[in-house]
């Protein structure tokens, strides 16, 4: 039910344009019928005349319910989705952040090593408007944390925290999310972006990353961290 939701939100443009097309040809179609009807005297005729309009009428009817449900869709139900339900995409390269070629945000991950002196690809960290503060790259952690950091973007519409085990198979999973802008120590709001309970994970290595979108589906380089979770005590 979600994908479709997703589909009819991203979609509505078109689907738009195409109910308005197939609308005009069926009240063209509709007025046509009414004239017809009006015109004929005897039963049969009449009868058969009667038959097409009621046919046009249904399917300019049906045309109609269409708009009004893509519109109850696109205006309540899409955007009362949970945030984590919606794709990330891969991140495009903004004005925010600098682009680089190492980035590998997306790509296959090798199979679990130690984390050593090399640092994942998180050139993102360095934007001051999307970054995670705490916990720090190759940091070991466990139990329940609270995650600091910044995610204020101009044109800010949410972000999301993800984590990925090291493994080749492995994939993104959101842990946590937010709506309103989380500012760090230039505004007077505590900078918690979410709280990880590590102890519903299995211990071991894990990238975990920010990713800030803007109101047009942009976003800068996410900020990008590798951490080594422990048994919970």
């Amino acid at each position: 039910m979600e994908e479709f939701l997703l589909f009819i939100e991203e979609n509505q443009f078109w689907i738009y344009v195409t109910l308005a097309t197939v609308g005009l040809i069926y009240l063209r179609l509709l007025v046509s019928r009414i004239g017809e009807f009006q015109r004929t005297f005897f039963g049969l005729e009449r009868e058969r005349a009667r038959a097409r309009l009621t046919r046009a009428g249904t399917m300019f009817g049906l045309v109609l319910i269409g708009f009004l449900g893509v519109f109850l869709i696109t205006t309540f139900a899409g955007p009362s989705l949970p945030i984590s339900s919606r794709p990330t995409p891969a991140p495009t390269v903004s004005f925010l952040s600098t682009p680089d070629e190492n980035d590998n945000v997306g790509s296959e991950v090798e199979l679990a090593t130690p984390i050593g002196d090399e640092s994942p690809s998180n050139l993102g960290c360095s934007n001051q408007d999307a970054t995670v503060q705490f916990p720090q790259d190759g940091e070991t952690i466990s139990g329940r944390i609270d995650i600091l950091g910044v995610a204020d973007i101009p044109g800010f519409a949410f972000y999301k925290l993800e984590i990925r085990a090291m493994t080749l198979e492995a994939v993104w999973r959101a842990i946590a999310a937010g709506t309103q802008p989380v500012c760090g120590s230039s505004c007077d709001d505590e900078n918690i972006l979410g709280t990880w309970d590590t102890s519903l994970v299995t211990p071991g290595e894990y990238e975990f990353r920010l990713v800030v979108m803007d109101t047009v589906g942009n976003a800068p380089m996410p900020c990008t961290i590798k951490l080594r979770v422990l048994p919970d005590d």
